[in-house]
């Protein structure tokens, strides 16, 4: 094994201190944690996030993520329309309901219900834009 001598800043040499303090409360040796193999293993791990990401920078395809994103809420939202009637037919069987346009009330009722529900997370969670 190869001896290197480095200088850490203050604040990354109390980081690699609180590791191995952690790391021997949970029962790890002496032997197993000490700055020497902590160091070595914290370089082992940025070593491997530095050679994926290659000198182009990052790899990470945002648009990918962004689309497999859409993809799969929209998915979602089906799938929920699905059940959402097979449920509201079977519930209208089993109560007699079943009249002819019964279904389509029923249905628009729900699915009202879930973009209101949408609408109000929206308004929660994202800044409007009409402002």
């Amino acid at each position: 094994m190869a001896r290197v001598g480095i200088y850490l800043k203050d604040k990354i040499e109390r980081e690699v201190r609180d590791i191995v303090q952690q790391d021997i409360q949970n029962g790890a040796s002496t032997s197993e944690a000490n700055i020497s193999a902590t160091c070595n293993e914290l370089i082992r791990l940025g070593l491997l996030v530095y050679k994926r990401d290659g000198e182009d920078g990052p790899q990470f395809d945002l648009e990918g993520y962004r689309r497999d994103l859409i993809r799969k809420a929209a998915g979602s939202r089906e799938g929920t329309v699905l059940i959402a009637t097979l449920l509201a037919e079977m519930y209208l069987k089993m109560t007699g309901k079943d009249d002819e346009g019964k279904l389509e009330d029923t249905l628009d009722m729900i699915l009202s219900g879930i973009n209101t529900a949408e609408d109000d997370a929206e308004s929660k969670h994202f800044i409007n834009d009409n402002n």
